[in-house]
């Protein structure tokens, strides 16, 4: 008697959260790539798009059918979209959550080793190491111990307090303990470090897999100097409002309060915060009086 094999294989618990917003081809190919090293047939892929208006959702829906696309209304940002996403795939039954950015690509077979480390360690959140294409060792932290940032080479398995968010392995035993990222204290940045470093307070454990190799896209540049998102063309309150109210400003200062105060206390993080805040108002005013000045020179020379 013929054996059937089964064009569409039961998929594993798995469940891969992707936020997207308006960069439709970066999606693709991030699809893309993990449909060729084999994770899209073998996971669910959860895409949260969070009100694109580049056609992302329908190029999804025509290009590979097979992946969920939950819709935004623009508000969620990166914390909103992956706990929506994290909320829909554990009311599916996810055994294990994957947090990865669309401009973050996992080599073959770094998901399924992850996988693989998660069930052999059940209390443990792990981490991809982030190398660029021509890079032969990580390019960008991937954790963090203490106030040290860490990465780990190939071979090594690194444990730390927490983790970044471009490509984290989280077992659903996390999101049953402390639920889903706070979305309304870290609405963009510092969502997937506070979740991690919460889960690890809770009792967890968390580790860099050196061996698990995941490509970026673009590493792109520091946005943690201020000169790095100020934007000189701004009026003042505008740039006062864009650097210390966004919620996609890595200075955004309700954020900040509550990163500093959540990681070092009440006591210890308020002051740091203050003292930050008044170092970035000294900045904000030098680069405001910088392009002023700048500014007026070019004023002048047009008048000559």
């Amino acid at each position: 008697m013929e054996q059937t094999i089964s064009e569409n294989p039961v998929k594993e618990a798995v469940y891969i959260v992707t936020p997207v917003f308006n960069r439709k081809d970066i999606t693709l190919a991030f699809l893309e790539n993990l449909k060729q090293s084999g994770d899209l047939q073998r996971y669910s892929v959860v895409i949260v798009d969070d009100g694109s208006t580049d056609g992302t959702k329908a190029a999804i829906n025509q290009l590979y059918p097979d992946v969920i696309v939950l819709s935004g209304d623009g508000d969620l940002w990166w914390t909103g979209a992956m706990a929506l996403g994290m909320q829909h795939a554990y009311e599916q039954g996810a055994e294990y959550f994957f947090w990865i950015n669309d401009d973050c690509l996992p080599q073959q077979n770094t998901l399924s080793q992850m996988t693989e480390f998660m069930k052999q360690n059940p209390d443990t959140l792990v981490s991809a190491s982030f190398y660029t294409s021509e890079a032969t060792s990580p390019v960008r932290v991937s954790g963090f111990q203490g106030r040290q940032g860490q990465m780990a080479q190939k071979g090594e398995r690194v444990y730390v307090d927490g983790v970044s968010g471009w490509c984290v392995g989280i077992p659903a035993a996390v999101f049953q303990r402390i639920g889903p990222p706070d979305a309304g204290k870290f609405p963009h940045y510092a969502g997937d470090s506070m979740y991690t470093l919460k889960a690890t307070r809770a009792g967890f454990k968390a580790c860099i897999l050196g061996d698990a190799i995941a490509t970026l896209v673009e590493a792109g540049e520091s946005r943690g100097s201020l000169l790095s998102v100020f934007n000189p063309n701004h009026t003042p309150i505008q740039s006062l409002k864009s650097l210390f109210w966004n919620k996609k400003s890595p200075f955004r200062l309700p954020t900040q309060f509550f990163y500093h105060t959540a990681r070092y206390g009440m006591i210890m993080g308020t002051p740091l915060f203050l003292g930050r805040v008044l170092v970035w108002l000294g900045q904000w005013v030098q680069f405001q009086v910088a392009s002023r000045l700048k500014i007026g020179m070019f004023s002048l020379q047009d008048n000559v």
